[in-house]
């Protein structure tokens, strides 16, 4: 009697990715700085002059104050978190050369790309609660401890919540970013520290050639180009969409913006292409890989 081999089914590939990051002593050592990191953000905030009476005295731009700063942190934090741990979970196959195995064992090229994302997606996920619920719990324990009780942030008008879900959505199109970068670079390089490098080196030096394009147009006393070039740029839209979409437009950009005018719709669609090229040279590099056994 003949036997079938049975091709490792998807869930069964994104449990084994799962297994993969959770082994990764470095996913733990983020995790647990990112807890230090916050615990030092948390006592920042309180020392700042003045707080504890912006909470009784204006509620509304307390907690607009305290989403910009928890919510620049944790744009930030989740972009390095997910772009290293995914650099290394997209890599680490080709750098250690297991990923002949693996294809070799039945699983599909796309299956095993489609399971790495998901996961990272789920991680992404998990990390935007748990911090939503961290920070949460931080302001409600501050309000309790400055005014008796946490009646100033269960008053908030509409226009904040709107404002803040708004913001979980940006933080959604980030992190969704940040993978799809790191699987762009991971296609490309073939490697952990091409990857890496690559994808973490990204955001900067797209935020810090907006200050070269500014400095580009007063030495020519030329607009164009120079000024027109950060509008097509993924990092200085990412920094302003989330003005650009929320109802109160209270958000203010912690890094680089376009140097020209531009509306949420012209950031939506520059935010869409990259991901679109991003994710198109991932499966691209993945359907005709240099590995061709």
């Amino acid at each position: 009697m003949s036997t079938v081999a049975r091709r490792p089914r998807f869930f069964g590939t994104v449990r084994g990715e799962a297994l993969k990051v959770s082994r990764q002593l470095s996913f733990w050592l983020m995790l647990a700085g990112a807890i230090v990191l916050l615990a030092v953000i948390t006592l920042a905030v309180t020392s700042a002059q003045n707080i504890q009476d912006q909470l009784k005295t204006d509620p509304t731009a307390f907690a607009y104050g305290a989403r910009d700063v928890f919510g620049t942190v944790f744009q930030i934090g989740s972009g390095i978190f997910l772009l290293i741990i995914g650099s290394r979970l997209f890599a680490m196959e080709y750098s250690s050369g297991t990923i002949r195995i693996i294809y070799a064992r039945g699983t599909g090229r796309i299956r095993l790309l489609l399971a790495k994302m998901l996961i990272l997606a789920i991680i992404g996920a998990a990390l935007l609660v748990g911090y939503l619920v961290i920070s949460g719990a931080i302001l409600a324990m501050l309000a309790n401890a400055w005014t008796g009780s946490t009646a100033p942030l269960q008053h908030l008008p509409s226009e904040f919540w709107k404002d803040l879900q708004m913001w979980m959505l940006v933080q959604g199109m980030s992190m969704g970013i940040a993978i799809l970068m790191a699987a762009a670079a991971a296609g490309i390089g073939r490697a952990l520290a091409f990857a890496m490098a690559a994808s973490l080196a990204f955001f900067p030096v797209d935020n810090f050639s907006v200050i070269l394009e500014a400095l580009g147009s007063r030495i020519t006393k030329q607009d164009h180009p120079w000024l027109n070039i950060s509008q097509y740029q993924l990092g200085p839209n990412l920094n302003i969409v989330l003005n650009l979409i929320e109802p109160g437009h209270h958000a203010r950009a912690a890094f680089a913006t376009p140097l020209v005018p531009v509306d949420a719709t012209h950031a939506l669609v520059v935010i869409g292409a990259f991901a679109v090229a991003f994710a198109a040279i991932a499966v691209v590099r993945t359907v005709r890989p240099d590995v061709l056994e």
